[in-house]
């Protein structure tokens, strides 16, 4: 399959599920509203952190070692089934420590119910999805993802939390049922010998870096919000967070199919790639930035309620640093994609260095406006690290990923009309 091919497959079927996502956002919302959510969303965000450090980044090392074919499909469904159990009791213990000691006051069943279903869930659709991929199969994962998700967004309106995090769970056991009667018999290597999987671990170790790395460049700013803030200010914070996530669904769509075609070779332009993909993204994302600074302020509070009347300030300043992230995810891919996952966790922990300051220094005072400017500060610093490294690896000069030129609207408009 073409890049081009994979691309359009990726694109039409994740951006399918993510819109899904998006939706389901907007009713937890509404019906929760600043306060309620915000106690959701925290669970979440502590419950991924805690699967971030007990999945050990293997969906990198397994999807990097299935599309070059060193390992079989069923050896590396199977490991990611047991790791999956392991993790999940382990994950448990270190929960209970976690509530007990630092959090009494999320205690409860609450954090039971959810934890054991969110944290086996995310980890089997982590896995199986980097899977799925690696195998240039796009469509049936996300089709799985997105029906789970048009019943819970007829369902979850009711108010039933159990319902929700159960879901999760659900789409994590589909997709590894539907993985292995589609690939299972598909057995090209044995269960990874000790080389392979010292391999394996190695490639994942330094991806977990990175991956830890840029989870608290994304996040370590809730724990801030959280202890200086209100819990309605919290609320809106991670609703702006979690809007400018929505954004980077079309970088992270095209990171998706940039990893597979760098790891198998065939795309020796994908440098050129990146760059054109760059040069558009700047007028759209001017073109965003204008919209929400005219109309945000009425339709935060518009689309997910009265209570979010505190997200536009905090929105306009971080969304420059979503898009350093936009073209960070592509510069990401394409290195983890040349066995270099070095340079991302090098320019994440830049970032987060440059976050943690700016948080310490300025929440305390200006609260989740300064949480949304030290964010842009140290999405910024990641970028530029990786500019630098790009530049070195492809000799692309940074000026030609700025400025868009005609070139680029007619390879657009090709895209888009799906022509050659």
């Amino acid at each position: 399959m073409s890049f081009k091919q994979l691309l359009y497959k990726v694109l039409i079927w994740r951006g399918l599920y993510l819109l899904s996502a998006f939706l389901l956002n907007i009713l937890i919302a509404r019906h929760y509203n600043a306060v309620g959510s915000s106690v959701i969303y925290y669970l979440i965000n502590l419950y991924s952190f805690v699967l971030l450090i007990a999945g050990f980044s293997l969906e990198s090392g397994m999807g990097f070692f299935l599309a070059k074919k060193e390992a079989g499909a069923r050896s590396l469904a199977v490991l990611s089934i047991g790791w999956t159990l392991a993790a999940t009791l382990l994950s448990m213990g270190l929960l209970k420590v976690w509530f007990l000691f630092f959090d009494p006051d999320v205690a409860g069943d609450l954090w039971r119910m959810t934890a054991l279903t969110f944290i086996p869930g995310q980890l089997l659709i982590t896995f199986f999805m980097a899977l799925f991929y690696s195998k240039e199969s796009a469509g049936l994962p996300n089709m799985i993802l997105t029906a789970v998700n048009i019943v819970l967004i007829l369902l979850t309106p009711s108010g039933n939390l159990t319902l929700y995090f159960t879901g999760i769970l659900l789409q994590g056991v589909i997709m590894a049922v539907f993985f292995l009667l589609k690939y299972g018999k598909d057995e090209q290597q044995g269960f990874p010998d000790q080389v392979l999987l010292k391999k394996l671990f190695h490639f994942s170790l330094i991806a977990l870096v990175a991956n830890i790395a840029f989870f608290l460049v994304y996040r370590v700013d809730y724990w801030w919000v959280k202890h200086y803030c209100t819990p309605d200010e919290l609320g809106n914070y991670i609703q702006v967070s979690k809007l400018g996530q929505m954004i980077l669904v079309l970088p992270g769509l095209l990171a998706a199919a940039v990893f597979p075609g760098t790891a198998l070779g065939r795309e020796q332009h994908m440098p050129d790639h990146l760059a054109r993909m760059s040069r558009i993204a700047v007028p759209l994302f001017l073109s965003l930035f204008v919209l929400t600074a005219l109309w945000g302020r009425q339709l935060f509070p518009l689309l997910f309620g009265r209570s979010f009347d505190k997200m536009y300030v905090p929105f306009l300043v971080i969304l420059p640093g979503i898009f350093f992230l936009s073209v960070l995810a592509l510069l990401s891919a394409w290195f983890g994609g040349l066995r270099r996952p070095g340079v991302n966790a090098a320019s994440a922990l830049a970032g987060l260095l440059v976050i943690i300051t700016g948080d310490l220094l300025f929440i305390p005072r200006f609260g989740i406006t300064a949480a949304a400017a030290a964010s842009t500060a140290g999405y910024f610093t990641c970028l530029l690290w990786s500019l630098l490294a790009f530049r070195k690896e492809s000799r692309i000069g940074l000026g030609s990923l700025w400025i868009i030129n005609k070139e680029d609207w007619r390879w657009l408009k090709r895209q888009i009309l799906l022509k050659r």
